[in-house]
């Protein structure tokens, strides 16, 4: 189980899809439940806010788990260099950076810009408010979509206001795009020490998280899923012998890592970013190795929330904050069901009449960038992925005309 051909031959690794599904519900519930007041304004880094005794469960338990979205953004950036590396480890890969960044950038910049757009949308219709019946990490959302936001908003690269905040992600998401030769160059080359590569890429996280240096912190995160997925084949070799007990503490280390910000009501030490990053490291090699996990991956609700995951987590926090703000007067939990609700259905049409017309028109742009280049080889050239790898979805290409594997 785990690989499946599609119509277009390629290959998926399946049990990928559904992991990135599995975390982008996590972010949804995050968001969720840091509205209610209480752990709202815990996660708004007031961690003496009082709790009751159930608040204090779902927060400082493991029960946090079921809805931190830090280390499913970091799944989601392991995700992006562990199958964007793929086309590029086949012997004789080349590529036309030219057209793998038209295609790419149109699938970023494009589901992006839409989402982006029906925040606004969302805003004037049911303009954000303040108010004690929400978290004061709720009311951190209230904001103007003035020109000057949605200009800079747009442009990814400068971050995200509170317009969309979930778009911060695509900041890096951009940056690893656009450095991707670098990060193949390093996954490819002095293969023998893949081990010592790791170790460097994981420092340099501590680093950047000790230090508070972004870019430090999240960009190496994508380098170490580009040297698992080079190395995937020789990892796989060395795990198969493995008993699956073995998989018992893997796993529950890599759940203990990713939650590491959240063991106590103390306030977490400086570096706990890098435990997340290995956390979510672990978490993506189960779901890649192990049988059991491979499994949940590929079940049918998995699959789904794989499908629509980037278009659900472009546009589920506008859809509950205004959902929130037009029914929290009645009953906060209603407003938080009816919202999940709206949530998945606007995923699913996002996903069929954005995402995918996004997908066919940077293929249509490719195929113009190379005949303006005056043609490729096309048994040698990878092609990018056939659904853009973001903090909210993930997948990989490889040979524009023969086969393809990707998580996408």
């Amino acid at each position: 189980m785990g690989l499946m051909p599609n119509q277009s031959g390629q290959t998926r690794v399946t049990q990928l899809d559904g992991l990135r599904g599995i975390a982008a519900l996590v972010v949804i519930a995050c968001h969720l439940l840091s509205t209610l007041p209480g752990i709202g304004d815990v996660v708004f880094d007031d961690r003496s806010a009082p709790l009751n005794t159930g608040e204090m469960w779902a927060v400082f338990s493991p029960l946090h788990l079921l809805w931190n979205g830090t280390p499913a953004v970091h799944v989601f950036f392991v995700l992006s260099g562990f199958v964007l590396i793929l086309p590029f480890t086949r012997e004789g890969a080349a590529t036309r950076w030219a057209t793998y960044y038209a295609k790419r950038l149109l699938r970023l910049y494009l589901p992006a810009w839409a989402a982006l757009a029906v925040a606004v949308a969302l805003i004037v219709i049911i303009p954000r408010t303040l108010s004690p019946l929400q978290s004061s990490w709720a009311d951190m959302y209230v904001v103007d979509p003035s020109l000057a936001r949605v200009a800079k908003d747009s442009l990814l690269l400068l971050g995200a206001s509170t317009i969309n905040t979930p778009l911060w992600t695509l900041r890096w998401e951009v940056l690893f795009s656009l450095l991707l030769p670098v990060y193949v160059f390093l996954a490819l080359r002095w293969r023998r020490f893949w081990h010592l590569k790791l170790g460097v890429v994981v420092a340099l996280a501590a680093v950047g998280a000790v230090q508070h240096i972004d870019w430090l912190i999240y960009l190496p995160i994508f380098a170490i899923g580009a040297i698992l997925g080079a190395e995937r084949d020789r990892i796989r070799e060395l795990t198969q012998s493995w008993p699956r007990v073995v998989w018992l503490p893997v796993t529950a280390a890599g759940l203990v890592l990713a939650n590491a910000e959240w063991f106590s009501p103390a306030k977490p030490v400086d570096g706990v970013e890098v435990l997340v990053t290995v956390g979510a490291t672990l978490l993506v090699l189960v779901f890649l190795l192990c049988g059991s996990a491979k499994r949940l991956g590929d079940t049918a609700v998995a699959q789904w929330l794989g499908r629509i995951s980037f278009s659900l987590y472009l546009v589920h926090l506008p859809i509950i904050l205004a959902g929130v703000t037009l029914l929290r007067s009645v009953s906060l939990p209603l407003a938080l069901a009816v919202s999940a609700v709206a949530s998945f259905a606007v995923a699913e049409l996002f996903y069929r009449f954005v995402e995918q017309p996004a997908q066919r028109l940077s293929m249509a742009a490719g195929r113009a960038v190379e005949e303006r280049l005056g043609g490729c080889d096309r048994a040698q050239t990878p092609a990018e992925p056939s659904t853009a790898p973001t903090a909210g979805t993930t997948s990989s290409g490889a040979d524009l005309c023969r086969t393809r594997q990707s998580v996408s």
